[in-house]
């Protein structure tokens, strides 16, 4: 388990796991399963971390070894993103616009 991201990584590698593709059509539906799932308690953490998490300065190779490596993410959204940065901003914003 992740010392400093321990909700974030809980998130990241069990919903992006290496089978997410075979139940969910799109990055943002995993991220929207999740949502559906989690307390508010966890998404609240989750939301930290990721904030935490983003302001770290490091290169994408960093971010890409810490995400894919470290925090066991699946989901590899260089095909589908500029940086992991971007990647990350955005899925902070779609967990922050969630609807109570």
């Amino acid at each position: 388990m992740n010392k400093d991201y321990p909700e974030l990584q809980q998130f990241l590698a069990g919903y992006f796991n290496e089978d997410w593709v075979d139940e969910h059509k799109s990055a943002d539906d995993v991220i929207n399963f999740f949502m559906s799932e989690a307390s508010a308690g966890m998404l609240s953490r989750v939301q930290q971390e990721l904030k935490k998490l983003i302001l770290v300065e490091q290169s994408e190779k960093e971010l890409q070894d810490y995400l894919f490596k470290h925090i066991g993410c699946g989901y590899y959204y260089p095909s589908e993103w500029k940086d992991g940065k971007s990647w990350l901003n955005h899925v902070a914003f779609v967990l922050k616009d969630r609807k109570p």
